[in-house]
């Protein structure tokens, strides 16, 4: 058809012929007006860009009223190009590749459209997995707007139900936010809201109302809406300012992410971001793009608005760094401009008094690491290893062995805990090497109340591990095998499904699988809450009495087994 188009073209006059190449163009690269992915009401439980724990949230979350199992709909035509089921992350997810060069997400999902679901269930006993990924071909599964794909549930690490949705570029696989194709069903007339700013005077070169320490300061809303901060800011030297603020929307109590920041000076702009896209390469950025000490220490969201060195992330538009000089005697005035995606606006003015002040020196201590290069600490029995790019900024490495009577090493305090933006190898020493079995050494990190296993490769007398984070380490065995236990035993045959609770208490569960007479059967792992469920299936499950088997095994190898005869 399109060839028969063509021929018509070529055929008449030259004028004729650009007007009719331009009528075919349009009606090829002319996209569809997405539909809602769902029926009811929208409202949105997350939006695009929101603060997460080491990652920018990619999508927007849709509420599906509390509860799961509502009809997930294709937004446009197009066809799935990838299905993906896992214990962990999207969980249950569904990729739409359209015509007009996007790709369309859902993930969470409960489950999928019964041809999908047939296809996903036959890979799984296939592989004998749960976990699957399938790249089906453009003719495999078709879809027009409007169809029904799957239905909305709490898979992988949801926090509960609802639709995370996105779209992408298909090509770059650029993330884009999605919400602004749903601001007609979405009511929004609120702007976002200021919390506190924070004052970070910068080593040994910025003072902040006589201190060097990094400082927040409350922000207040008089009876007119107009904000400002209460307290007097002086300051003297190079400074970085950051905020805390948040979005709202109509009709609910969440909180959101801010769109868009701008910060100026003066009535100049210093620092300008906009959260309408990202690449998933950039999303660990947000260490940097936020106060990730705050973070960890109080789960409190600060954003610089200011960009260090080692901060690629193209969510910053190229006006200023946004570091600011405080050198006269003078009152500098502060603007920030926060945006919603409906343009909703607030303000907050502030202004810091030039006062000269005598900076306190504090002499660098350890090893300096440079941002832009490839960096290494070898001795105090470690080596650690810091290709360039993994620093957002320069920062001096001090090593710090405190001995540890009960372990089989010390702890190793390598430098103050900061975040790498990458994995980096680090290799202890054993010096109590004394462990028969060198399979179950690992490294464990401590932080704050917790212990995170990072596990490793025995060395001879040394453990190699990797870090995305500096921090304090030692070295342990996990001896104990996981621990299984039935949930709600006595109900299995009547509601012909089987539950089992799965924990480990250090390495985490690396391996499951589960046996009816022999035969592989299929658990689903739901990860945060620990519970693996087998549901009966007629084709591939006999009825009667038969010997259920599971095996667990966690990160250091140790097994657990459970037995039991069961009745379907």
């Amino acid at each position: 058809m399109k060839d028969m188009k063509l021929g018509v073209i070529m055929s008449v006059k030259p004028v004729m012929r650009v007007l009719l190449f331009g009528l075919l163009f349009a009606q090829v690269v002319q996209a569809q007006e997405p539909v809602t992915p769902m029926s009811i009401p929208l409202y949105l439980s997350g939006n695009f860009g929101e603060l997460r724990g080491g990652h920018f949230h990619s999508g927007i979350d849709f509420k599906t009223q509390e509860r799961t199992g509502q009809p997930v709909r294709a937004v446009k035509d197009g066809f799935v190009s990838r299905v993906n089921v896992s214990p962990y992350g999207y969980g249950n997810a569904l990729y739409i590749n359209h015509p007009d060069g996007t790709t369309s997400v859902y993930a969470h999902l409960e489950r999928f459209a019964p041809k999908i679901e047939t296809v996903v269930r036959n890979r799984q006993y296939t592989t004998e997995s749960f976990a699957v990924e399938l790249y089906p071909s453009e003719k495999t599964f078709p879809v027009k707007q409007g169809e029904r794909i799957a239905w909305s549930g709490n898979s992988g690490g949801s926090g509960g139900p609802h639709l995370h949705f996105e779209f992408r570029n298909t090509k770059t696989g650029k993330v884009m936010d999605a919400l602004p194709y749903y601001k007609k069903q979405i009511l929004d007339t609120r702007p976002p809201q200021v919390q506190e700013i924070r004052l970070y005077p910068q080593f040994n070169a910025g003072i902040v109302n006589g201190k060097i320490q990094n400082q927040s300061f409350n922000v207040s809303t008089d009876k007119a809406g107009r904000k400002s901060v209460a307290k007097t800011l002086t300051a003297w030297g190079k400074i970085g300012v950051g905020i805390k603020a948040y979005d709202v929307m109509n009709e609910t109590s969440n909180i959101y992410g801010v769109n868009e920041i701008i910060l100026k000076m003066d009535g100049k702009v210093i620092y300008h971001s906009l959260m309408d896209g990202f690449y998933f390469e950039d999303s660990r950025y947000i260490n940097s793009y936020i106060d990730w000490q705050e973070w960890i220490e109080n789960k409190s969201f600060y954003i610089k608005s200011f960009t260090e060195p080692g901060n690629k992330l193209r969510i910053n538009l190229p006006v200023n760094k946004g570091m600011i000089t405080i050198n006269e005697e003078k009152i500098y005035h502060l603007e920030y401009i926060l945006k919603d995606v409906y343009d909703n606006t607030s303000r907050l003015n502030f202004n810091i008094e030039g006062k000269p002040t005598r900076i306190p020196y504090t002499p660098p201590a350890g090893t300096y690491f440079a941002y832009n290069k490839d960096n290494a600490f070898v001795g105090q029995g470690v080596n650690l290893k810091i290709p360039a790019g993994n620093l957002y900024t320069d920062t001096y490495l001090q090593v710090v062995v405190i001995p540890n009577d009960t372990a089989f090493a010390p702890v190793y305090n390598i430098g103050e805990r900061i975040p790498l933006h990458s994995y980096c190898p680090v290799t202890l020493d054993i010096p109590n090497d004394i462990f028969p079995d060198k399979s179950k050494y690992g490294v464990v990190q401590i932080g704050r109340g917790n212990r995170s296993w990072l596990g490793g490769k025995y060395l001879n007398g040394r453990i190699q591990a990797k870090t995305r984070e500096l921090g304090s380490f030692t070295v342990e065995t996990d001896n104990n095998p996981p621990v299984i236990r039935p949930v709600k035993e006595l109900n299995w045959t009547a509601n012909q499904q089987i539950l089992l609770r799965i924990v480990d208490d250090l390495s985490g569960i690396q391996s499951y699988k589960g046996t009816l007479d022999g035969r592989f059967v299929l658990f689903e792992y739901d990860a945060k809450s620990n519970i693996l469920s087998c549901k009966y299936d007629s084709q591939r499950m006999k009825k009667g009495e038969q010997t259920l088997r599971l095996v667990v095994t966690d990160g250091a190898g140790n097994q657990a087994e459970y037995r039991k005869q069961i009745e379907f």
